[in-house]
């Protein structure tokens, strides 16, 4: 299992837009993809649970990868939470 802390860069947080394409990418992945925030834990390969993590900007969620493509479904993560879900 693959552990992160990721911190919410985008000015806006997680909405839909970024729900969709969070969901879109970890669904690529054979891995579970899941967040916890606040002490709640969401699938991230589900919209409504991407939805339902109400992370905002500057927000740190610990996200948790298990499977047997972890590593680079870890990476594409890092990644877009860097590139800001591809918003300012």
């Amino acid at each position: 299992m693959v552990v992160k802390e990721l911190q919410v860069q985008n000015k806006l947080g997680f909405h839909a837009r970024v729900a969709s394409r969070i969901t879109r990418s970890v669904s690529a992945f054979q891995s579970s993809v899941n967040v916890q925030k606040d002490g709640r834990r969401f699938d991230l390969k589900s919209v409504t649970g991407v939805m339902m993590v109400n992370a905002k900007h500057g927000d740190i969620v610990t996200v948790e990868i298990d499977g047997p493509d972890e590593e680079t479904a870890a990476q594409a993560l890092e990644v877009l939470f860097a590139e800001k879900f591809g918003e300012t």
